[in-house]
């Protein structure tokens, strides 16, 4: 496999000791399982426009060490801001080149620190295909080193339970005068906190309070509201989306609790949390004048309403949890393996089961499934319904969780399923070997998380009420009628 670096992961680094030293860990392990590591000619190009003489010649020694990509076949510019964006200064040219050598598949995937060019990327619909360094470290220990991969568990505790020393506040206490003080208030006033732990050190925390209008002064009234004070993860554990775990345990505690809106706030250089809250209905509303910016998120609890041009897929982001299961959207049942539903589920195993621990194990929203379906049907919007065979589990034949279809790819190639499945799965690169190996080419199903059914919804129901014949034994879709009778036993803690 094959990464492209851009040289802003590896230029001015000096000031970035984290990101240095996880660029040189990757580096490392890239070299350790045969991932080949490349930059673009055209990155070059860009260095050498440097008028200072001296920085442009240990920029290009810094570089020098990787291989070349040279004259890969590009479009002309026009065609270029055609399918990735506007071109308005040098440097986009760069980035679009960066991304055109990902599309056309001269390398797997683009490795960047750059916003803008995240931005860019999600927008043409590339952003599984472009890492930041701790992505795409994460994606080699995840795919190379399985029986290391840290399983996190989100946990309910107090502030009192937290050790405010601990080292992943420490990036915190020079942008917030008087941090330790509040610190202690936090402690004294028993917060609720939510918390991943590795061993005895964090490795991501929320600290939350409900308030009034009056003191949150979000341009939303509320009136219910909650405010995320903190939102942490800790250097070490950036790229295994714990951020997306703790925005997910946050968000169907809102909904849940029927709060009516939730905010935080956030410096412009916490590029990489602003991006996941944009992804999940937060919106910038103020700007306070030490700089911090507000990210709102109203809270809704009646049925969604689709924006002018909005796909119901879009209004799922949104609006998450709570999504569009009208008339117009169809409902299928997924047929899945006990032994592949824990996989993909952890959260829904016992919480011993896992860990040992009380806690259960977390998880992200966006996720992918892998089957052989010969099912053709499932489309962007779609409701999916996993359903749990048999097995020694709770949840045996049941309906046990739901989610949204974001996308349906087919391959029987090996370095495409890596591709598409990078950022989402949970299989390490020998399973996929073996699961590519069968004839029949895979169904890739990208979808998000919207919830886990409780109680879960037994087939014994299920036929009984005709919703379904028999045990679903692939993809089987379920007719509107259906679904009406279902619907009320699909308990998700919220209404949609």
């Amino acid at each position: 496999m094959k990464l492209l670096i851009d040289t802003n992961v590896i230029i001015g680094l000096e000031d970035a000791g984290e990101i240095k030293e996880r660029f040189a860990d990757l580096v490392r392990k890239c070299g350790e399982h045969g991932v080949s590591v490349f930059v673009h000619e055209v990155s070059k190009e860009d260095i050498n426009r440097d008028k200072d003489e001296a920085r442009r010649a240990a920029t290009l020694s810094k570089i020098a060490k990787f291989p070349l990509l040279k004259g890969v076949a590009t479009p002309g510019e026009a065609t270029l801001e055609k399918r990735y964006g506007k071109l308005t200064k040098a440097n986009d040219v760069v980035d679009v080149k960066l991304l055109h050598a990902a599309s056309i598949n001269v390398v797997d995937f683009l490795v960047t620190e750059d916003d803008g060019l995240h931005r860019r990327a999600k927008t043409a619909g590339m952003a599984d295909r472009v890492f930041t360094v701790a992505d795409a470290l994460a994606w080699i220990r995840q795919t190379f080193e399985p029986d290391e991969v840290f399983l996190p568990a989100v946990q309910s505790v107090k502030a009192y339970n937290i050790d405010f020393a601990d080292p992943v506040f420490d990036e915190l206490r020079p942008d917030y005068d008087g941090f330790d003080k509040w610190a202690a208030k936090c402690i004294s006033e028993h917060r609720d906190c939510w918390i991943i732990k590795d061993g005895l050190a964090l490795a991501g925390v929320i600290i939350r309070k409900d308030e009034t209008h009056a003191a949150a002064r979000t341009k939303y009234t509320g009136p219910k509201i909650l405010k995320l004070c903190t939102f942490k993860v800790a250097e070490p554990h950036r790229g295994q989306k714990l951020g997306e775990q703790l925005l997910k345990q946050a968000l169907w505690h809102v909904q849940r609790n029927k709060y009516d809106l939730v905010y935080l706030t956030a410096y412009a250089k916490q590029e990489p949390l602003i991006r996941l809250l944009e992804d999940y209905g937060f919106s910038q509303t103020l700007k306070i004048k030490n700089g911090e910016l507000v990210f709102e998120k109203p809270v809704g609890h009646g049925p969604i309403t689709l924006m002018k041009g909005e796909s119901v897929l879009n209004a799922a982001h949104r609006n998450y949890p709570r999504f569009i299961d009208g008339p117009s959207v169809r409902k299928f049942v997924v047929p899945i393996k006990p032994q592949y539903h824990a996989k993909l589920f952890p959260e829904n195993l016992p919480a011993d089961a896992v860990t040992g621990a009380t806690g259960r194990p977390g998880n992200t929203i966006r996720k992918v499934y892998l089957c052989r379906a010969p099912s053709c049907q499932l489309q962007p919007g779609d409701l999916i319904f996993f359903y749990m065979t048999k097995s020694h589990s709770c949840g045996s034949q049941s309906l046990t969780s739901v989610g949204v279809v974001e996308n349906v790819r087919l391959s029987g190639n090996l370095e495409e399923v890596r591709r598409w499945t990078a950022k989402r799965s949970v299989f390490s690169d020998v399973e996929l070997r073996d699961l590519v190996r069968e004839a029949r080419p895979l169904k890739i199903i990208d979808f998000l998380l919207i919830g886990h059914l409780g109680p879960t919804v037994p087939l014994t129901l299920m036929t009984h009420n005709d919703i379904l014949r028999s045990w679903p034994q692939s993809i089987t879709q379920i007719e509107e009628e259906a679904y009406q009778t279902l619907k009320p036993h699909l308990n998700l803690d919220f209404h949609f």
